[in-house]
């Protein structure tokens, strides 16, 4: 059994091992998240430079990688050699720091589930690491189902509802 979080960027950084289509997923979620980035890899598909807040490091991974300041939030060991993911997860499962190892979910400390973000609202499903391409798949459908507009729905909710704890701030003064 697991829960769902919504982690926020303030969190920390995030490292990527990899630089291929696997790897640049990631990135492209985490940099949507506002997330800064670091990936890692001897090859990186050009597209994760240019994204914001991603930085690259065009060399393969050191062990002292996972050690780095500033402590990761989160790891994620997308390359394609088994070995390497091994290594990445293994250290670090021994910092106590997240990973995802995307060739050995047994190796992972969580999954990342199937989103769509709308401005503030985020639409999350996950399999639990079983099935990604169903995840994805039940994501469009209640994306389908729910239509376009739910994410001004959810700034305006934001907006009144802090309107109401100012209120309530300035009755308790």
């Amino acid at each position: 059994m697991s829960i769902m979080i919504d982690l926020q960027p303030s969190a920390g950084p995030a490292l990527v091992v990899g630089g291929g289509a696997v790897a640049l997923r990631k990135v492209r979620n985490l940099a949507e998240g506002e997330f800064r980035v670091t990936v890692i890899a001897p090859d990186i598909l050009d597209e994760a430079a240019l994204l914001p807040f991603v930085s690259v490091v065009r060399r393969a991974f050191e062990d002292s990688d996972i050690a780095a300041a500033p402590p990761w939030s989160l790891v994620f060991a997308c390359t394609s050699e088994r070995e390497v993911n091994r290594r990445v997860g293994e250290l670090a499962r021994a910092r106590n720091i997240p990973v995802v190892v995307t060739d050995r979910q047994a190796e992972s400390t969580f999954f990342t589930p199937a989103t769509i973000r709308d401005g503030d609202l985020a639409i999350a499903v996950s399999t639990g690491g079983a099935s990604p391409g169903v995840a994805k798949l039940i994501r469009e459908r209640i994306v389908s189902a729910l239509g376009p507009g739910w994410g001004t729905v959810a700034r305006l909710a934001r907006q009144e509802r802090e309107g109401r704890l100012a209120a309530r701030r300035d009755r308790d003064e």
